[in-house]
């Protein structure tokens, strides 16, 4: 399976056809928050007209994103990955959006106590091949803001477990790397034309090419 995987675009969707154009033919987009900057959910239609029905999309929210968008998602065309699983071929999709706690008080932020209760429990439901959405990254991974690691203690379980960890959040540290079996990828701000796809196959390590527009 190959996705083309978006985060932070905060509500600007100028480069979004030429990131698609980018990424070829792919079996699924994944949307990985901050899909508005604080509001408005309507937003949601916008960028699912621009993704096209093609392929399935799958989104979580993030910690810009109001709470109230995880019904706006659940109502469109897009599967809602917030809390849930989603199997797709022979890859099975988590997903957790929001944040940990964040010096900003932005809408959608969660303490580490209820982040470690939702991935103690989507990570009893992994697959043979899995893949984790989330917005927040892994402590110490791709997580890193003037030398001081943001990420969260309750998604580095997720490392070692899933097969690809699937973040954004961190806007200064777009890449992918590899601890054990799990590749981690934070594809970029959508915002400025940066995405990345993924190809995993079961039983394979992922290949990540990251693009920009």
């Amino acid at each position: 399976m190959k996705f083309l995987a978006l985060s932070d675009a905060h509500g600007v969707y100028s480069h979004i056809a030429q990131l698609l154009f980018k990424a070829g033919d792919v079996d699924a987009v994944c949307v990985i928050g901050d899909i508005t900057d604080f509001g408005p959910n309507a937003l949601v239609q916008e960028l699912l007209s621009l993704i096209g029905d093609d392929v399935p999309t799958l989104m979580i929210p993030g910690n810009c994103d109001l709470p109230t968008i995880v019904e706006t998602i659940e109502e469109s065309p897009a599967v809602n990955l917030h809390l849930k699983s989603f199997d797709y071929d022979d890859i099975r999709f988590l997903g957790i959006g929001g944040s940990n706690p964040t010096p900003f008080n932005t809408p959608f932020e969660l303490s580490e106590a209820e982040l470690q209760s939702y991935a103690a429990r989507l990570l009893n439901d992994v697959g043979a091949t899995t893949v984790l959405l989330s917005h927040t990254p892994p402590k110490g991974f791709l997580d890193a803001v003037d030398s001081r690691h943001v990420g969260s203690e309750a998604i580095l379980h997720a490392v070692g477990i899933v097969d690809v960890l699937a973040c954004g959040h961190i806007h200064e540290q777009r890449g992918a790397l590899v601890s054990g079996k799990t590749t981690i990828v934070n594809p970029g701000m959508a915002a400025r034309g940066f995405g990345a796809v993924i190809e995993i196959r079961p039983g394979e390590s992922a290949n990540v090419t990251l693009i920009q527009s």
